[in-house]
């Protein structure tokens, strides 16, 4: 019986012990609003992510290279025979904040970098004029200048 009493509080001591031994998230209040960045992408994807990074950064935005930010950016080029579909999207759990899609088409198998660059332009486009401001965004904005421009991601 006393074995049984002492595994019991041993037990019970290491699940308390390792219950506060776990790490939770911290994020500071009036923190900058991070992104969550696409971990991969195709060849034509990354020559244009500068561009999609420099937007966010411009509204307000952190990005987070291959992490999970407060908010999380989609961003596809698909490129077929014939079309390319290019997807921007940046999101906060299910709600879309700013959105641009845009399918570019061409002869097959000819001029795909024009017929991908239309497409990428038709949407980045439409992204950037509907990318709220991170204040606007309804999540607590980071200081002003919290992110030297200078910073730049390598994707």
């Amino acid at each position: 019986m006393k074995l049984i009493m002492r595994l019991v509080a041993v037990g019970v001591g290491l699940v308390f012990f390792g219950g506060c031994a776990t790490r939770t998230e911290f994020t500071p209040d009036g923190g900058p609003v991070t992104v969550g960045m696409p971990a991969e992408l195709t060849d034509r994807e990354r020559g244009y992510m500068t561009e999609v990074d420099s937007a966010l950064r411009g509204a307000g935005y952190v990005p987070v290279r291959h992490g999970a930010g407060e908010l999380r950016l989609d961003f596809r080029i698909e490129e077929g025979p014939i079309n390319t579909d290019t997807t921007i999207v940046l999101q906060d759990g299910r709600t879309v904040l700013a959105e641009g899609r845009n399918r570019g088409s061409g002869i097959p198998l000819i001029g795909r970098d024009k017929v991908a660059e239309r497409s990428f332009r038709k949407a980045f486009d439409d992204f950037q004029a509907a990318l709220p401001g991170a204040s606007s965004a309804g999540l607590p904005a980071g200081p002003a200048g919290g992110v030297p421009e200078d910073v730049e991601y390598v994707y």
